[in-house]
């Protein structure tokens, strides 16, 4: 069985830490730049706390859990040997970053968990229910890859399999579906805020349940089943009045981004299944000409 170390002393070395120990795992040395919280975790955990060259000699497979930017110079200063594999948890960086241990004959791999990892200190039992169901992004060689790969099931993840030349898209895509998900959030949020003359604190409460629901119906059908709204329906009245609103607010980037989303939903509708060619024709002309009218129309309230 593989002795592992780890490098790094922030949430995602707390977090693969805490489960690996918690799964009986042989983590034997933890390394990190921050000597108190270093040895906080290491005492929770009743493993060594070390410098990072101290990790190397008590470890074969290291994981080095630092910022992107720290992970080719703490590589680099580390004395590597061939029994040694080198792994890193970034979903942005290529397998390059580790050339210095490759150099010294080690293998070197990478794993992301597809998770965001935000509590500093997590129990057990949080980071265990933290990784499991997620997807893990494995990229390595032959007996290293498949190991890593038996990592993930034993923490209740899923192993993907990355390849290195697509990782900035497949990085690309998971920061759209994290951190991406918060822009039409506050635009959501500062909108319902001015309407209804609320804090935005309380109107992103207020909107926080249609967030939910969204993405619980999109795990459960899809997304273009979870689609709902004007652009489900065709409705480009509503739109037109959309866009008419927030054309008359003083800052023109929410009129921007509003347009770029519903036309980003536009193949999500024709997915659907529920508009008819000449629909989905009228909706994707949804800017063209918006009418007074139409606004007055979509403004007023609708029976249910």
């Amino acid at each position: 069985m593989h002795k592992i170390g780890l490098i790094g002393a922030g949430r995602a070395a707390a977090h693969l830490g805490q489960a690996l120990v918690a799964l009986g795992e042989p983590l034997v040395a933890l390394g990190g730049r921050d000597v108190e919280r270093t040895a906080a975790l290491a005492r929770r955990w009743g493993v060594a706390p070390c410098t990072p060259v101290e990790v190397l000699a008590r470890a074969d497979w290291v994981l080095l859990a630092v910022r992107d930017e720290a992970i080719a110079p703490v590589c680099a200063a580390l004395p590597w040997a061939p029994r040694h594999v080198a792994i890193h948890l970034s979903g942005a960086s290529p397998l390059s970053v580790l050339d210095a241990a490759r150099a010294a004959g080690a293998q070197v791999a990478g794993f992301h968990p597809l998770q965001l990892l935000a509590d500093p200190e997590p129990t057990a039992a949080a980071a265990r229910s933290a990784l499991a169901g997620i997807c893990i992004g494995i990229e390595g060689e032959g007996e290293v890859a498949g190991a890593l790969a038996a990592l993930a099931r034993r923490l209740g993840a899923q192993p993907l399999t990355l390849d290195g030349a697509q990782r900035a898209a497949y990085h690309a895509g998971a920061n759209a579906a994290a951190s991406g998900l918060l822009a039409p959030l506050a635009l959501a949020s500062h909108l319902c805020a001015e309407a209804l003359g609320l804090s935005p604190d309380e109107a992103l409460r207020a909107l926080m349940p249609l967030a939910h629901g969204a993405l619980k119906a999109a795990s459960e059908r899809g997304l273009a089943g979870a689609l709902s709204g004007p652009v489900a329906r065709g409705d480009v009245p509503v739109l037109q009045a959309h866009a008419q609103a927030l054309a008359a607010r003083s800052q023109p980037n929410d009129a921007a981004l509003y347009a770029a989303l519903v036309e980003a939903l536009l193949p999500l509708a024709a997915q659907t299944g529920r508009l008819d060619a000449a629909a989905l024709a009228r909706l994707r002309g949804w800017r063209r000409k918006p009418r007074l009218k139409a606004a007055s129309r979509a403004a007023r309230p609708r029976s249910a």
